[in-house]
């Protein structure tokens, strides 16, 4: 009996042990392994003309993982359908839902897909080229893409080849052979047939294979392309093209305002109210959103308005709307947004008012102001006299500008606000405030500046970005130009070729086969500093 449990005990712990040993680890101490897994077998063969079948295989020189295969594996030319894929210990096996074209090279480019078990070595470049018919297709095209608003290239941006058609569109279409760029923007189709086709690169971010309209990145060629040798294509800018119209995303309500949200930023805004005795005061109070005000809290009726919008780009888009403020109850007796205002420069900042100018922003629309209690003073003691006629109020009244020479203070500039001097159209009135403003001075700033050279006049706009690609400043059609004034940072300047002279740059239009205007960058980041003059940042424009 006592030898029977021992036996039982050691048949227990034995299968405990053999399971054990079964189990893939990494081998402790030893030399790293730094050799990814390498191909020991393919079906079909690599290269292997007249294949027929609807399977395919590949298997290693050591057990692997396999890392997002759907997300990984490019197989070009496009297939019809799905595919299927079963994953072994040292390899994977696919299965193509649907028979291969005739006489076509397929190539099967894994990417990053197989790592090796023990310390995750990618098996970089695994591709499987086979033909279904008697010959290899063996032309290639590569390049590079970038972003034209940045000058810098874009990782896993797809770039296909389109058979070329009369209907042929990218967000209706797929591509017949396709990549993906890597960190460098750099691409690289191969085993392509002869023939014409059209390019598009475009940031595929929810890989369908097809152009997203105004969320996804595009780039194209213009022309056809016609391959009957290798070609090679550079700097394929890509942009993100706004083409669709606005509209309304959403609105809202409350017994005050009423809200109205768009798709795109709005340049400018005119309400036309259908009864003169339903005007309502409206304000844009962000960059897609429009309010209304319930002023005198009677407008209980559904009103008929129509709005007329303008973007960034000047075009129109004019709706009809109903609108409609909820009934006032007693929670909504203070419920008024509260009314702020801030200024340009902010409390502390050096100034120039000829140049830089002052700004005061406000909340709400403002219905009535005194001037006399908005005080400048030089070097905080002597008053600067700026009269009503010096100010300058935006269409919804909710910003005041002041720009004007005067006699330059020695040190500083302090302004205050009194009391009761800015009432809102909600009958809102302003804090008490005082800024301290000390006089800008040249030499804690920097010069930037260059020549365009335009033998051809066409139109340019030069501008002055941050490390972040920002607009700093900005001049149109001046060939020496100067940005004063700098601070002292990282910064890129850009010139756009403005062919069509509107003052903005045109990002194009697929549809239309319209490429957006060319960018010139300089050649390298500008590391400005304090009193220094930047210069030769030198532009030709063919």
């Amino acid at each position: 009996m006592k030898k029977s449990s021992i036996g039982i005990f050691l048949v227990v712990i034995s299968i405990i042990l053999i399971n054990g040993c079964a189990q893939v680890v990494s081998p402790s101490g030893g030399k790293k392994d730094t050799l990814a897994a390498t191909i020991v077998k393919t079906f079909p063969k690599n290269q292997s003309l007249n294949f027929k079948g609807q399977e395919v295989e590949i298997y290693f020189n050591e057990f692997i993982k396999v890392d997002n295969l759907q997300q990984q594996l490019l197989v070009t030319p496009n297939i019809e359908g799905v595919y299927e894929t079963k994953i072994y210990p040292k390899g994977v096996r696919i299965k193509f839902e649907k028979p291969l074209q005739e006489n076509t090279t397929y190539s099967l480019n894994f990417r990053n897909t197989f790592k090796d078990i023990t310390e995750s070595n990618v098996s970089k470049n695994v591709r499987l080229v086979f033909s279904t018919g008697n010959k290899i297709d063996s032309l290639k095209i590569d390049g590079n893409v970038k972003n034209i608003m940045e000058n810098k290239p874009i990782l896993d941006v797809l770039v296909g080849l389109y058979k070329l058609s009369d209907t042929l569109k990218p967000q209706k279409n797929k591509p017949y052979y396709f990549t993906k760029t890597d960190s460098s923007g750099n691409f690289n189709i191969e085993n392509v047939a002869a023939g014409r086709y059209k390019l598009y690169a475009f940031l595929d971010n929810n890989n369908n294979l097809l152009y997203n309209i105004d969320k996804e990145m595009i780039g194209f060629i213009k022309e056809p392309i016609e391959i009957n040798s290798n070609r090679s294509f550079k700097n394929i800018p890509i942009t993100k093209i706004e083409i669709l119209s606005n509209k309304v995303l959403k609105t809202n309500s409350t017994a005050n305002y009423y809200n109205i949200q768009y798709s795109r930023g709005i340049k400018k805004v005119k309400i036309d109210f259908k009864k003169s005795s339903d005007s309502l005061v409206y304000q844009q109070i962000e960059n897609r959103e429009i309010r209304l005000f319930n002023i005198n809290q009677n407008s209980m009726d559904t009103l008929k308005v129509t709005l007329t919008l303008t973007d960034s780009l000047d075009r129109a888009y004019k709706h009809d709307q109903k609108v409609k403020f909820k009934p006032k109850s007693k929670k909504d007796v203070n419920t008024k947004d509260a009314f702020e205002f801030s200024t340009a420069p902010e409390n502390g900042q050096d100034i120039d008012i000829e140049e830089v100018g002052y700004r005061f922003k406000f909340s709400k629309p403002i219905s009535k102001v005194d001037f006399s209690k908005i005080i400048f003073k030089s070097d905080t003691i002597k008053v600067i006299e700026f009269k009503e006629k010096d100010y300058k109020w935006n269409n919804d009244k909710t910003e005041l500008i002041l720009k004007k020479r005067v006699v330059k203070p020695k040190e500083r500039i302090s302004v205050e606000i009194l009391k009761n001097a800015f009432f809102s159209i909600e009958n809102d009135t302003n804090r008490i405030m005082k800024n301290v403003h000390e006089i800008r001075d040249a030499e804690k700033y920097g010069i930037i500046s260059g020549e365009v050279k335009n033998p051809n006049k066409k139109g340019f706009i030069v501008q002055l970005l941050d490390e972040k690609y920002n607009k700093v400043e900005e001049v149109v059609n001046i060939e020496r130009y100067k940005f004063t004034f700098v601070k002292a940072g990282i910064y890129f300047v850009r010139v756009i070729v403005d062919e069509n002279r509107n003052a903005r740059w045109d990002f194009g239009d697929v549809d239309k086969n319209e490429l957006p205007e060319s960018i010139i960058f300089s050649k390298e980041k500008i590391k400005l500093k304090q009193n220094f003059e930047m210069s030769g940042y030198d532009f030709v424009i063919e």
